[in-house]
């Protein structure tokens, strides 16, 4: 059934898995506060809280862009908890101790989280042709390793690119770049499909690949 390409690299959210957050919201933020106070001492009101969040996000980005000078950095979100905690309770938190925080903060956010309906049958299909699947995903680690397992997507895939893992997103092109040259892949011989025309095209573009665009799990164009 696929036969023009021999390796298909695929978005996630919005792709594969059909998902919507708010962090917006105010509850979320006053979760968020009950939180940081409750487990590390760190006492903030919800507003205060969102926009000192917001704040460090872009100097985290800012720093990042500083060191990697990539046009499309992409931060660890836990190093802006780490931050938040720090700054409060004046003591040096590792950011690699803030999974479960950062889980909690995504799933807080999150009103839906499933599978588009097809999403299995095609990857389950592509690999029983023989072909490669990859994932290149702009996301966090804490937050998408955790997703991943809770779809039963993570054993499906040859290889894993995340966004944060790498310090930079689509559509920078050394994300996929790297993907690329690390599964020692040819270019003419791989798709890239997404639900972006500007990161998944993009970063497509940008490297030689084709680019297939879906929408709400449309899955028909594949093939």
């Amino acid at each position: 059934m696929y036969n023009k390409y021999d390796n298909y690299i695929f978005d996630l959210y919005g792709t594969l898995v059909d998902i919507h957050t708010d962090e917006e919201s105010l509850e979320l933020w006053t979760n968020m506060a009950g939180k940081l106070k409750d487990e590390y001492g760190a006492n903030y009101e919800a507003k205060e809280l969102r926009a000192t969040y917001l704040k460090l996000c872009k100097e985290e980005e800012k720093d990042l862009q500083s060191k990697n000078h990539a046009e499309y950095p992409e931060i660890k979100i836990e190093r802006v908890w780490a931050k938040l905690i720090s700054d409060k309770i004046n003591e040096k938190v590792a950011p690699a101790s803030l999974e479960d925080l950062c889980i909690y903060f995504r799933e807080e956010s999150r009103d839906k989280f499933t599978l588009y309906k097809d999403t299995m049958n095609l990857i389950n299909g592509l690999r029983k042709d023989g072909k490669k699947v990859f994932l290149l995903s702009n996301a966090q680690r804490f937050f998408t390793e955790k997703e991943l397992d809770e779809t039963g997507l993570t054993p499906c895939f040859d290889d894993i690119f995340i966004s944060s893992d790498k310090g930079v997103k689509k559509p920078q092109k050394e994300f996929l770049e790297e993907l690329i040259k690390s599964n020692n892949l040819e270019p003419s011989r791989c798709v890239m499909i997404g639900n972006e025309t500007f990161s998944d095209g993009g970063v497509a573009e940008k490297n030689g690949v084709d680019a297939i665009i879906v929408k709400d799990g449309d899955f028909s164009d594949i093939g």
